[in-house]
């Protein structure tokens, strides 16, 4: 007996449990076909369109009933299948003549599986037997919601809410949105003693609108007429973000950096804008405006202040050009080239000593003409040439190794002349020629003698060279002036 009942009772707990499951409140829509009735005619009902939807598992029976003596309403029973919408027309009859003018009818839509209810006001005007059509002024409460601070980059949004104080049904109604900023219109419906929330977003404000404060202007309009108007104000923030485009074309022997600095806010910036340039590289540097030297670390920078307006572009252009350097680099590598190309691969030098002297002059002097070929080349058919006074007489050398001078000749006056005539000299080889001549009469003071020249012939053709001139000085015993 124990188990049969437990049996029992866990059965009529798994249908609760399963209805109690599907049981889900519904959801209640609905529209007005005519919502006034006649106190004299009972047989014309107010009319409206109600959609109940069923969103549980199972097929749903609703009842309708209304707790007002005063209304019958039909249908009573309506079958939702499970998980659709089901769309009848409600019938709202009058009860009684006693009443008259605006009505708000109760009915209740209740779940016959789980006792779940929604109860909705139907408005249903009722006309008296003298009934006239009375004609209702537009009366909607209104008011305006939006931030305070808004961002010109970002959406504005308005919450426009509006509540119908009468039971006009106003089917032509106009929201009008005016200001400096944004303006917009939308038409929208608002029916008896109803109320709704509008939000409006606007999207196309200017990013560089400028900051401030602006009013914004709401406006309700119906028949061409204001019922309602909210004023609020907004400021406008400013921002500013300013992007640096750096671009650098190098050449061969410089390179200039492009700077492009862009405003992208909505008020006037400046920028600091800073290219590390050290003392070297600011004597080649050249900019396209005027730049203030500073210095932070013990580095050194160029740096320029930039205003710059919303939307305002400026470039900025710095060239470092050592084209000059290289020139000169260029020119100096040329200069050495063309003198180890053009350089005498001979070289000659003249020395002088004075061998006597007294108190009254120089006697005797002793004269050696030093002789190189610094080129790896041997060079051929070499003559040297040199000169001295014919106030002195040379003195004939038979020292061992002495080369003696080939010729000797009048040059002019004042001068002979020795040649000495050398068939080659090998690369790198030194030769030393060298005579004495002797005064008959002291050479009192300075003796200068003139340079020596060698004549030789090199793959270029002849060539010639000179050495340097010598100054002889009374009572000194080796003094040898170079040009």
């Amino acid at each position: 007996m124990n188990a049969k009942y437990f049996s029992i009772t866990t059965f009529f707990i798994i249908i609760l449990l399963a209805v109690s499951v599907n049981a889900v409140t519904p959801d209640v829509k609905y529209k007005v076909i005519t919502d006034s009735v006649n106190v004299n005619d009972t047989s014309n009902p107010a009319l409206y369109s109600l959609t109940i939807t069923n969103s549980g598992a199972l097929t749903e029976r609703y009842q309708l009933y209304t707790i007002s003596a005063f209304w019958n309403i039909n249908p009573t029973i309506v079958i939702v299948p499970a998980g659709e919408p089901k769309t009848f027309t409600l019938e709202i009859a009058l009860n009684d003549k006693q009443i008259y003018g605006p009505q708000l009818v109760p009915i209740t839509i209740k779940s016959l599986s789980s006792d779940d209810t929604v109860v909705e006001n139907f408005y249903v005007y009722v006309k008296p037997l003298n009934y006239t059509v009375l004609s209702y002024v537009p009366n909607v409460a209104m008011e305006v919601n939006t931030k305070y601070e808004v961002d010109p980059r970002e959406p504005i949004s308005i919450e426009v809410y509006m509540r119908n104080r009468n039971p006009l049904n106003i089917k032509d109604l106009r929201i009008i949105v005016e200001s400096p900023l944004l303006n917009k219109e939308y038409l929208t419906t608002l029916g008896p003693l109803d109320e709704k929330t509008n939000q409006i977003l606007f999207t196309d404000i200017s990013k560089i609108q400028e900051p401030g404060k602006y009013p914004i202007i709401v406006r309700i309009v119906t028949q061409n007429k204001t019922i309602a108007q909210v004023q609020k104000e907004v400021q406008v923030i400013g921002y500013s973000e300013v992007t640096v485009e750096q671009t650098k074309i190098r050449g061969l022997f410089s390179y200039t950096e492009k700077i492009k600095v862009h405003n992208n806010g909505n008020y006037e910036a400046t920028k600091l804008v800073k290219v590390q340039k050290n003392f070297f590289e600011k004597i080649f540097t050249s900019t396209s405006a005027k730049y203030v030297p500073i210095s932070e670390d013990g580095i050194g920078y160029l740096s320029w202040n930039i205003p710059l307006k919303p939307q305002e572009s400026y470039e900025l252009t710095i060239s470092t050009n050592y084209n000059i350097i290289a020139i000169i680099v260029i020119i100096i590598i040329a200069l050495i080239i063309l003198y180890y190309i053009f350089r005498s691969p001979v070289l000659l030098f003249k020395r002088a000593r004075i061998l006597s002297s007294n108190d009254d002059g120089i006697s005797e002097i002793r004269v050696k003409l030093h002789l190189k070929n610094r080129s790896g080349q041997v060079i051929r058919n070499i003559k040297v040439i040199d000169k001295y006074p014919k106030i002195v007489s040379l003195v004939e050398d038979n020292s061992l190794g002495a080369l003696k001078p080939t010729k000797m000749l009048s040059a002019d006056k004042v001068h002979s002349l020795l040649m000495w005539n050398l068939e080659s000299l090998e690369p790198y080889e030194e030769r030393l020629l060298s005579y004495t001549v002797r005064s008959r009469l002291n050479i009192v003071g300075n003796l200068s003698l003139h340079a020596a020249k060698v004549r030789f012939q090199s793959p270029a053709g002849e060539r010639t060279h000179t050495s340097n001139d010598v100054t002889l000085k009374h009572k000194s015993e080796n003094v040898i002036s170079y040009d």
